[in-house]
């Protein structure tokens, strides 16, 4: 008969329960927290699924079943197990390989886009964070964030009613503005037009209408338009911007057009031994980083002159008044002046 050490024994069994519990203890064990993982993951692919399908009906588009794999990056058999689950809690019509909200449906997704448009928001106006993160980050945020924590944000800045690229930020109660505007690329030739929205998605689109000066507001001319191109007057410059482009730029026609296709010089524009006037900040300029400016005294009217340059040129040494400012040049380029 083998004789079993009572040592061993104990000791083999303190093994085996805090294996046990490492796989099994309440709220912070392996077990526990694999399970929020799926729960959590099949939330956020039904809050994502119901804002795409807000979005299509927005923008007077049908929401298939393809549709939602492609925007959420999943395969058609995933994207039928959503929309069986949506169907399950009532969240949606399907009806002709047609999906539709309901009326619990949409103010469902209407509460997720209200979070993700107002910490956009919160991003460009309080924070330091770059306009190309700013989706991406809100996109973290909308499946955490509880609609009393989102309301107490809203009132903090005012209740604002847009977010940064212009797209409506639903209110409370759920209510959202018609949907009015055009794409650019439905224009006429010599439409004089206001931008009110620049599509945030893809990135890669996104970064390109960055990079060509595109925000809500801007007031451009249309020159001339094809099916290959568009062409446009802005900035003092004639430019041209291709169809797939121009379909992430929303405009409405301006009441009383008035167009001045005036190029403003920019702080970059000026040289040592020059004294200024600021005209204005562009609005690409916002949140803490804008702040900084006023504070430093760069406001329309200020005289400014450049002090002392770097040796690569980059930042440069600005005098407003009686303070120095350093300033980075893609900072430079968007303070316009007048010498």
């Amino acid at each position: 008969m083998v004789e079993i050490n009572p040592i061993a024994a104990l000791t083999i069994f303190f093994i085996i329960v805090i294996v046990l519990l490492i796989f099994f203890w309440p709220k912070i064990g392996i077990y526990p927290r694999y399970k929020r993982g799926l729960v959590s993951t099949k939330r956020v692919l039904i809050e994502d699924a119901l804002k795409h399908i807000y979005d299509y009906e927005y923008r007077s588009l049908s929401t298939t079943l393809n549709s939602i794999a492609g925007n959420l990056n999943i395969t058609p058999d995933n994207s039928a197990k959503v929309i069986d689950e949506l169907e399950e809690l009532k969240l949606i019509n399907f009806d002709n390989q047609i999906i539709t909200l309901t009326s619990d449906g949409r103010s469902y997704a209407l509460r997720v886009i209200r979070i993700h448009r107002l910490w956009e928001n919160y991003l460009a106006e309080e924070t330091g964070y770059s306009e190309l993160d700013w989706h991406e980050e809100a996109e973290l945020v909308e499946h955490e964030l509880s609609t009393d924590e989102a309301n107490k944000l809203a009132a903090k800045m005012g209740n604002p009613k847009y977010d940064p690229h212009g797209d409506p930020i639903p209110t409370h109660e759920g209510t959202v503005p018609e949907n009015k505007g055009k794409h650019l690329n439905e224009l006429q030739v010599g439409e004089i037009i206001r931008i009110i929205h620049i599509e945030d998605e893809p990135k890669a689109i996104y970064t390109q209408l960055l990079a060509q000066g595109f925000y809500p507001g801007k007031v451009i001319q249309v020159i001339d338009t094809n099916s290959e191109r568009i062409k446009i007057a802005m900035d003092g410059e004639e430019r041209v911007v291709a169809p797939l482009l121009a379909t992430g730029i929303t405009v409405q026609s301006l009441p009383e057009p008035k167009f001045v296709n005036e190029k403003l010089k920019s702080l970059v524009d000026l040289k040592s031994g020059e004294d200024a006037e600021v005209l204005k900040i562009s609005p690409m300029i916002r949140g803490q980083q804008r702040r900084r400016l006023l504070d430093f005294g760069i406001l329309p009217g200020a005289k400014i002159s450049i002090l002392m340059k770097s040796p690569m040129q980059d930042p440069v040494g600005y005098l407003v008044k009686d303070t120095i400012v350093a300033l980075r040049k893609k900072q430079a380029e968007l303070i316009y002046i007048r010498t």
